[in-house]
């Protein structure tokens, strides 16, 4: 009786719900398009460990294929990706997935929030995945052959890591759509479709951000530049290169800018209808083709006062563009819900309207931490 216990015990204890890694299929990224009809499609790019293994020495994309590309279309998130599971013969895996593509007709015609339910509520999901908006097709993006990494996935989140987009996860933005008194912005792509290859091979360019309204609609689209000013000023910043004319077009001034920040706080202590934004970095000469002597004091000084009046007037023109659409991608909203609740809770009921009633000025602080002292003395 003893030893029959014991086998029964042994038996039931046993992990019966086990998957061993090669019944798993490893999804890199996934694919989000409209399909017509209040449908959606998701196609997910999938590893194919064997053929990664075999890849050419340096990281780059070996002569076979290191992926396949699954799609299904469904009512929701769920139904579709129960349809791809069906189509292959191991378990969907998505907790090592790194980035999730949407395109931008889905964010036209689509709720996104529905659409991002799943996502969210699931555990099996990622929300560290970053979350990009595509130009055209989201599918398509997912076939491309990258001609450095192995997948396009794991390409194009190296490249939004090494330029510093590192804040927009599917985390973030629930977050950011959860609140109150800021919008949401998402980093915009679109493919390279210059070059000649004719085996898929193409570059996909970051060429700027989505700005969405409280309904994750589109509201406008800023080039590389804007957004790059969008982002400091939202108070997601990392670093960005910035190059400058010099006055009457003699020469050039390049900059590194690193540690960026924002403040904001009320313009005159008073008047909740004024705020001033105040934009800090720290800047590193790179690249000098003026006639300015950097080892000079006085052009120093010079410089730092033409930089600070550069950035104030470029900032400005971008927040007014932004702030006619109407989203607040700058969080003003959130500053006064928390330093001054009362005034907010009469504004927040429709704040897309309201902010576009607020007057703010940029002003810029900028500290030149490397100068370098090649170039000639400037004539005065």
């Amino acid at each position: 009786m003893a030893g029959l216990s014991f086998i029964l015990l042994i038996t039931s204890a046993g992990c019966t719900d086990f998957v061993e890694p090669n019944q798993l299929a490893f999804v890199i990224g996934s694919g989000i398009d409209y399909a017509g009809d209040g449908m959606i499609e998701i196609s997910h790019q999938i590893a194919i460990p064997s053929k990664l293994s075999g890849s050419s020495q340096g990281g780059g994309p070996s002569d076979s294929e290191s992926f396949i590309v699954v799609s299904a279309k469904g009512r929701n998130v769920f139904e579709a990706n129960e349809k791809v599971q069906r189509k292959i013969s191991r378990r969907l895996m998505t907790s090592h997935r790194t980035l999730v593509v949407i395109s931008d007709e889905l964010a036209e015609k689509m709720d996104l929030n529905k659409m991002f339910d799943k996502l969210n509520r699931d555990p099996a999901n990622n929300q560290r995945d970053l979350l990009i908006m595509i130009k055209g097709s989201a599918k398509e993006f997912m076939k491309i052959k990258h001609p450095l990494e192995q997948l396009s996935s794991i390409a194009t989140n190296k490249e939004l890591l090494i330029n510093g987009w590192n804040h927009y996860s599917i985390r973030q933005f629930m977050i950011d759509y959860a609140a109150e008194g800021t919008r949401a912005v998402l980093p915009f792509l679109q493919i390279d479709n210059n070059r000649e290859e004719k085996d898929k091979v193409h570059l996909v360019l970051l060429s700027g951000y989505a700005v969405l309204n409280k309904q994750l609609k589109i509201k406008g689209i800023l080039n590389d530049s804007e957004g790059d000013r969008a982002v400091w000023m939202a108070g997601r910043g990392t670093f960005q290169p910035l190059t400058i004319p010099w006055k009457e077009g003699n020469g050039r001034l390049s900059f590194r800018l690193t540690h960026l920040e924002r403040q904001i706080h009320l313009a005159n202590g008073k008047n909740h209808g004024n705020i001033q934004m105040t934009v800090k970095a720290q800047a590193y000469l790179l690249d000098n083709t003026t006639e300015l002597d950097m080892s000079n004091v006085n052009n120093m000084v010079m410089v730092k006062k033409y930089l600070d009046e550069r950035i104030q007037k470029d900032m400005q023109v971008t927040f007014n563009s932004i702030q006619q659409w109407g989203p607040d991608i700058f969080g003003i909203g959130e500053y006064y819900h928390r330093k001054h609740p009362y005034w907010w809770k009469s504004q927040r009921d429709d704040w897309d309207e309201n902010f576009k009633k607020i007057n703010v000025s940029i002003k810029a602080n900028i500290l030149l931490r490397s100068t370098g002292t090649s170039g000639g003395q400037l004539n005065d």
